[in-house]
């Protein structure tokens, strides 16, 4: 184990748990920016990669390049220069069908585009909000516009290649939940986000506008069709929905505590500045009381998914679809905390706006 891990440096190991492992923290220590150590993290599964990555890399490459995700000039260019396929959340479950890990990679790049042009706190707050209701219009089946740029078009081929995949209540449920991600990104647009909220609204808002709220039905869409399960009422289960909302608070929190400093930077509202306010306590004291938070939400999935067996009818002949679903949120989390550990966009001032 590495005691001196920080950014730049994935852990590919930690201390052994009965609810996963647990990775070291680091510290955040820039100019200018309070010292905290960003405390020890409970995950729910391991590092791992796709056997498929050499297969989609070439496929990957192609299909941003050709949807100009990654041209030079754009906001996200760097992000996505820098992003290495083999820690992407998508990828880091090694039993993953392959198409899954390109659709998923492709919608990796997909979100932190868009990502950048609603993170860009200087920015016209009305045209951020026409630019999610654009991509939005064409999660509805819209055909791109003239005036459209190539995030737009990039998300409707996507969208559209989806769907030649899916089962139609499949792709229904999968369109659905896209949606529901665009409308909840809409807060993201709005100015002064830390004026009003507090850490519980915060967290919500963030849990609907995270990438899962629709990777999982992505991920169910490409399970359904390469291992030939009935993923529909795997999604319409209850029991499941509560350990998919738990994954997404998860991916928040940590988001929160490993993109503290870039927050702070941008003037972005942040769950650990918000428990700070909240609670006046240090913001080491607020790092400490989420990383307990979040360590909680972890072992609850974790429990809960013990518990799946007794509390959904039928589990017998569902057992095989329910584990790769709920494998797929762990997957997205130990994923996303390997992807922070790499990117330039969580440490490097020439990147966000100061």
């Amino acid at each position: 184990m590495n005691e001196r891990a920080g950014f730049g440096v994935i852990q590919k190991s930690g201390r052994a748990e009965e609810f996963g492992e647990r990775l070291s923290g680091m510290n955040l220590d820039f100019p200018g920016f309070e010292k905290v150590r960003i405390p020890d993290l409970l995950l729910p599964v391991e590092h791992n990669v796709s056997e498929h990555l050499e297969q989609i890399r070439s496929p990957y490459i192609e299909w941003v390049v050709a949807a100009k995700l990654i041209d030079p000039g754009t906001r996200g260019y760097d992000v996505l220069m820098r992003m290495k396929l083999d820690d992407c959340s998508a990828l880091v479950f090694p039993d993953h069908p392959k198409e899954l890990v390109l659709y998923g990679a492709i919608a990796l790049a997909l979100f932190f585009a868009i990502d950048d042009v609603i993170d860009d706190v200087n920015a016209d707050a009305s045209k951020k909000l026409d630019y999610i209701t654009r991509v939005g219009q064409i999660a509805r089946g819209d055909a791109p516009a003239a005036q459209d740029d190539h995030i737009v078009r990039a998300w409707h081929r996507w969208f559209k290649e989806i769907q030649t995949f899916a089962s139609p209540p499949l792709f229904k449920s999968f369109a659905e939940a896209l949606r529901f991600h665009l409308r909840a990104l809409k807060v993201q647009a709005l100015k002064d986000q830390r004026a009003v909220l507090g850490p519980t609204t915060h967290l919500m808002r963030r849990r609907d506008n995270i990438g899962s709220s629709y990777f999982m039905p992505l991920a169910a869409v490409f399970l359904e069709r390469e291992r030939g399960l009935r993923m529909q009422e795997v999604l319409e289960e209850q029991y499941i929905k509560s350990i998919a909302d738990l994954v997404a608070f998860v991916l928040v929190i940590h988001n929160e505590l490993l993109g503290l400093y870039k927050d702070v930077r941008t003037g972005e509202a942040n769950f650990i500045g918000l428990l700070q306010r909240e609670h006046g306590v240090g913001l080491q004291g607020a790092c400490d009381l989420a990383g307990k938070l979040v360590d909680d939400m972890v072992k609850a999935m974790v429990q809960m998914e013990r518990d799946l067996p007794e509390l959904v009818d039928g589990y017998e002949g569902k057992a095989e679809a329910i584990t790769r679903y709920v494998r797929t949120g762990y997957s997205l989390i130990r994923g996303t905390v390997d992807w922070c550990m790499i990117t330039h966009r969580y440490r490097d001032e020439r990147y966000f706006s100061v």
